[in-house]
Order: C-alpha cells, then structure tokens, then sequence
C-alpha cells in the first residue's frame, strides 16, 4: 500500500488520519481472514487487551468479552515465557476448551512495535487438531485398513489426549456415528455416563506417570451409541509402538457382551425358578454327588429334619439315618457306580430317618440319578416323605390294604503400528495369498489360541489349523472364487472346526474379508468353546430340572396368572389319564369337576388384582377329575414363584384315596363297637370281641339273637343304639 500525501489544512489531515486507521485495521482483518488464522493482542503482562471475533468460537466461549483483561494462559498453555521472546517466534502449543478437552495449536508470538507505545504483544493462532489427527489416520488407514475392516469387534485408535485417529467400520456399524464424525472427537462419546467423567484422567495418568494401570488389560465397561443406548462391553487397551509417531498411540477394541449376558440371566432365572418350584414342594429332597455329600436341599428338609440348610449343605447324607443304616448307603452307592448295578436306584423303599433331636421317624424313600453321563460330577435326587401320620392311622385301624405311596412331589430346573493394533484384537487374524492360501501375518490371539509361535505360522499353507474335512471344502471354495469371481463366503461368518498344535479341536466362528491389496484374503477366527458351553449348560440344567420334577411322587402343574397349563410331570399323568401334550395350554380347569371348576378363574383373578392370598401358601382338600369324568379326593398345594417379573403358579396334588378308606373304615368299627355294647349285656359283648367262636358255642339264644339283629338291619339303621335296644 502507497500511503498518500498528507493535506495541509489541520482539520482535513485530522480526517485523512482517520480514514488511514480504518483502511489499516479493514486491511488486518482481511488478511487475518484470507490465512486462516485468528488473532488475539495481549500487554506485557499476559492479560488479553483485544481478540478476533473467531477466538471465543475456537476455545467454546459464548461472547468476547468474557476473556478480556482475562490472563491468556486459561486459553493456551505456557505462553508467559515466550513473549519477552525477540520479535518473532513460531511453535506447537496446547488450547483449553470449555468442556474440559484440550485442542492442538500452532501459535505465532511477535512484538508490536510502536512509537508511542511498546509492550504489547500479537499472538496468531492456528487450530490444527483435526488436521493432525486426519494425517495420522490416513497412515494408520494406508497400513491396516483392510485388515481392521474386516474385524468382529470395533476398534478406536486414540492419541494421549484420548482423541480418536481412527475407527474400523465395526465401530461404525455398532455406535452409529459415521468414520468422519469419529475422527478429531474425545473417545468419551461412546463412554457411558458412570465411567465418562474418570476416562481422560487414567489416559492422563498413564502418559505423564507411565504406570500401566488398564493398559494391556481387560475390564468390563459400559459403552453407548450414538442414539443414547447403551451396553455392557469388554474392553481391551494397548499402545502402540512409537517407531512411526511422535506422540502417544493407544489403541482400543471393545466387544459387546450382551449376548454373554442375556445367556448368564437365562441360566440365573432357570436356577432361580428350579429352586423355587422345589421349596414348594411337599416332600423333603436332598441331590447328593457320588460320595454322598448332599449338594441341595429344599425348605421342606429342613421342616421336616429339623437342621438348617446351613448345617445340611457340605455333609454326608448318612446325617440322616440311623446308626443300623448309615454304615450301608455309601456301599450301596459305591456299588452302584461300580457295577452300574440298580438295587435301590429308581425304587421307593421304607426306611427310617432321624432328626436332628435323635427322634426317629418311618418315610418312604425314592431316589434316582438325574445326570448319568458318568465322570466327577454325578448327582442323585432323594424324596423322603413321612409315613408317621400313615402309621398311626394302620395301628389304628388295619393293615388290610397295602399304602398306595406311589404319588409324585418335587422339582424342576433346576508388525510395527499394525501388529499392535492386531496384538490387542480379542480375534485370531490370518493374512493369507488366495492361490496357494500361504500364511502371510497373524496376531498374537491366533498364537495364544492354537499353540504355534509366528514364526512357526509364515509360510505354511492355512490349512495347518484345520481338520482334513474343512481344509477339502477350503480348497475348492478358493478354487471356485478365483474360477468365478462369485464371493460365495467373502464377507460372511460361518461355523467351522478348527484345529490346534497339540492337535485337539474346537468350534469356532470364521470371518473371511477381501483386502485391497491384490492377491490376498483377510480371516478373523473367534474361539466358541465358551458360547458353547453355555448352550450346554443352559441345556443341562433342562434335563437336570424335567428329571427332577418327574422324579416327584405327586402330580405337579405349573400354571400362568391366567390358568394355562405350562408345564407338568410324568406323576400328572399317571394319576389324571391325560398325555402331557393334552395338558399343555389348557385351562387348569380340566382336571377339576364342575362345580369348582367355574369358581377356580375367579379366584386366580382376585389374588392378582388385590395380591389377598387365600389359597397360596395353603394346602386344602378338594375333589378333583380324571380324563374318564371319575373323581377323587386330594390334597391341593399352590405355591407363587416370581421370575423375571413373570408370575406363575405350582400346584402340587396328592391321592388321598387310600387315607380316606382308612378314616372311613375307622369310623364304621367304632360305629359296629358303640351298637354291640348297646345291645348285647357288658360282659356277653366283651367276650364276642375277645373270642367270637366262645360265645356261639356255649350261647345258642345268642346266635339265634344276632341272626334277627341282621334281619332288622334296614330298620334299625335309622335308629339311635337306644331305639335299637329297646326293640330287641
């Protein structure tokens, strides 16, 4: 710029002046603008004396003059000593935001130079945190691209700051943010809300005291999606070698566990249910192992026994027995697991059992094994039931029927920057050549997992980690892509065997990615040993549980809040007549006779509106129907058992058939006795009770007496004894 010739005249050269000031400083914002830059101007002593209307925006403040007369140091780091410094000088330096992050600044400091004026200070600022991380994401994208890409689990790689460099398009797809909205943000936006607050502070401490506390470790976090959800996930944390960089790399995968999870509260909730379902029951059960050790109670046994479930569980079930007996079961058992030979295996027997007061007691025992695959872990199940009250009903009255005690009870279910990124994948990655599918690269997990070291991997066909089945189908799936062109499995998970060093075996999941390097195939295999095993274990407890309930000596049901049968046992249809598959979401009504039936709904529907339990928790005797329209009495037991927020209900229903006659019979004796001594003389009536065959050998009238009594059977029936020996 050409300044021009000043006017002579005072007033007009104030005015030219003027208009030189506002060309200059309209001249200074334009330039400021046109190099993407921004300025602030602060005195000698530090403190902000004017700014550019993009400096607030860069460091998140709402208005300028909030920072003026403020020390520049709550904006950029470490500036004081640099401004008494020559008239120019040029460096990198740390910003502060308002939202606690920290920004990369490239800063310019000279000296303003005045006549009338010296001391202040230009300062020039220049943003370059995204630019710095966009440049170390492309090479970090040029090196590893393909292969992360073709990753289970998302991967973040982060500087010390803890800003994201770059993502793989896992994490893409599980958080919902696209690549270019990762790039240059905290990677405290996919922390959930509990651990956000603490995540910049251990990557902080880890840079400035190099105390490894979660680095190349594994820990449970909560993780969350750019939509607010959020979900459990195991992350893993590993730094980088900084051959390539000059700052800090960390790089982080993180696996979503909510499958795990969901899997662990089926297991909790069946347990759960199992142990529920069994403290309803009537009897007292014990599951012991094959040394006799007693592994699970009901509350039942307690009741019953009179020792705490503390004192039960850990001890040998001979706890139980008397002395005559206790030195027997465990060679029965002993035996059984030896010859396979069942002597009292699936048989009820009777028995006597002990208290913990020393009281003795007479019960039915019935006990079977409810897994027999054999090996350390095999258990048995044992009902007891008292016969004390049956017993004391046969000396009273007679034993001329056998007890029918065959009625069901209890239970139920129970290299350089790549490699490190690699190395800290919870996958094994193979890098492999399409046409001769020779082994390229490999990580650490393939190591950990199949035994070879990576030198013992390069160079070998891949087929070494395969079983001979899979490495035929192998072959002519790559023979037929490069034939073809067609990506039959590029792109697509698929189950496989796969084979170790030592030459065992396991299920695993197999990934296959094309790279963009000509001529080779990207594999990430994941080990499914554990997924497995809990499939298995969930299917175990089933079988454990539907051994269990047909086991029981009663008939059970299990029923929902509106009546519907959902499950039952074998006993169920042994004493009922219908198959369990009839049973099966009908109303709980069919097996009752119709005048209970209508009230049955009504009842369930008052207890879950108004929670009055009337009936749960009571036994009662009702009458009860099977398929062929006949009915019986029997004991009703209805218990509540709350899982998941689910209510359902378990009937127990005992035949008290048997226990019935045996009252009846007792009540018709004692009838007989109280007429006999009505009308036969006190000593005649002893003696006929004592030794009927006496009295009709001495007595003639007497026979002849009795023959006439039966004669007026009919009439005197209605008759009080009184009546009855006044007509004789």
């Amino acid at each position: 710029m050409v300044p021009l010739a000043a006017p002579d005249d005072p007033n007009d050269r104030l005015q030219h002046f003027e208009e030189e000031v506002n060309y200059l400083s309209a001249l200074n914002d334009a330039i400021l603008r046109a190099s993407c830059q921004s300025l602030i101007v602060v005195d000698e002593a530090g403190f902000i004396c004017w700014l550019s209307e993009d400096i607030p925006n860069i460091f998140g403040y709402e208005q300028a003059e909030s920072l003026i007369n403020q020390n520049v140091g709550i904006i950029v780091q470490d500036l004081s000593s640099s401004l008494n410094l020559g008239d120019y000088s040029q460096r990198e330096a740390r910003g502060f935001h308002t939202d606690g992050g920290f920004l990369q600044l490239e800063v310019g400091i000279a000296a303003i130079r005045s006549a009338t004026k010296r001391g202040n200070v230009a300062i020039t600022i220049k943003h370059i945190t995204r630019l710095k991380k966009r440049r170390i994401s492309q090479r970090l994208r040029e090196s590893s691209a393909y292969i992360l890409d073709a990753a289970f689990d998302p991967m973040f790689c982060t500087d010390g700051e803890g800003v994201i460099i770059m993502v793989n398009q896992a994490a893409v797809k599980e958080f919902g943010w696209s690549e270019t909205e990762f790039i240059g943000q905290n990677v405290r936006i996919i922390v959930g809300a509990e651990h956000q607050d603490r995540h910049d502070s251990y990557m902080k401490h880890y840079v400035e005291s190099g105390i490894k506390k979660m680095i190349g470790k594994k820990r449970e976090v909560q993780a969350r999606r750019k939509d607010g959800t959020e979900f459990v996930a195991e992350l893993g944390l590993a730094e980088i070698p900084q051959r390539d960089f000059d700052e800090n790399i960390f790089c982080g995968f993180i696996h979503n566990l909510t499958k795990e999870k969901a899997a662990q509260a089926e297991i909790t909730a069946k347990q759960n249910l199992t142990s529920k379902i069994i403290d309803a029951s009537f009897d007292a059960l014990f599951v012991i192992n094959q040394r006799g050790i007693i592994q699970m109670i009901n509350d039942q046994s307690t009741k019953t026994l009179g020792w705490s479930r503390d004192e039960f569980i850990g001890q040998n079930i001979n706890m139980i027995m008397p002395e005559n007996h206790s030195a027997n079961h465990d060679s029965y058992l002993s035996r059984y697991l030896e010859t396979g030979t069942k002597n009292i295996m699936g048989k009820e027997r009777e028995v006597e059992a002990r208290r913990k007061d020393g009281s003795k007691f007479p019960c039915i025992l019935g006990i079977a094994e409810v897994n027999d695959k054999g090996g350390s872990d095999r258990l048995f199940c044992g009902f007891i039931r008292s016969l004390a009250h049956e017993k004391a009903l046969e000396r009273r009255v007679s034993d001329e029927e056998e007890r029918n005690l065959k009625n069901a009870k209890e239970m139920l279910e129970q290299k350089s920057t790549i490699l490190g990124i690699l190395d800290a994948s919870f996958d094994a990655l193979f890098v492999i050549t399409e046409e001769d599918r020779i082994i390229q690269m490999v990580n650490q997990k393939s190591c950990d997992l199949f035994g070879w070291k990576k030198e013992e991997f390069i160079g070998q066909n891949i087929t070494m980690i395969m079983t001979d089945d899979v490495a035929t189908h192998h072959d002519q799936y790559v023979e037929n892509y490069l034939a073809t062109g067609v990506k039959k499995m590029i792109g697509k998970q698929r189950e496989v065997v796969a084979k170790r060093k030592d030459g065992s075996t396991f299920p695993a999941a197999l990934g296959l990615a094309e790279p963009q390097a000509a001529g080779l195939i990207c594999g990430f295999i994941r080990d499914l040993t554990q997924e497995k095993a809990v499939k298995e274990k969930i299917t175990r407890e089933q079988l454990l549980t539907s051994k269990i309930i047909d086991a029981s000596f009663d008939g059970l049901f299990v029923i929902d809040h509106g009546g519907i049968i959902q499950r039952v046992n074998e006993a169920s249809c042994n004493v009922f007549g219908w198959s369990r598959e009839e049973f099966i979401g009908q109303n709980i009504k069919m097996i009752m006779p119709d005048g209970h039936a209508e009230n049955h709904d009504r009842y369930l529907s008052r207890y879950v509106q108004s929670g009055f339990k009337r009936m749960i928790g009571k036994e009662r005797e009702v009458e009860a129907r099977r398929r062929d329209g006949s009915t019986f009495p029997c004991i009703l037991g209805l218990s509540e058992v709350v899982t998941n927020g689910t209510t359902q209900f378990v009937g127990f229903v005992r035949d008290v058939t048997m226990q019935k006659s045996l009252l009846l019979a007792e009540a018709e004796r004692e009838a007989s006795d109280s007429l006999l001594f009505n009308i036969l003389p006190e000593h005649i009536a002893y003696r006929l009770k004592a030794d009927p065959s006496h009295i009709a050998d001495h007595y003639d009238n007497t026979t002849i007496l009795f023959a006439d009594i039966v004669g007026f059977t009919d009439r005197t029936s209605k008759m009080s004894p009184h009546d009855g020996t006044k007509i004789v």
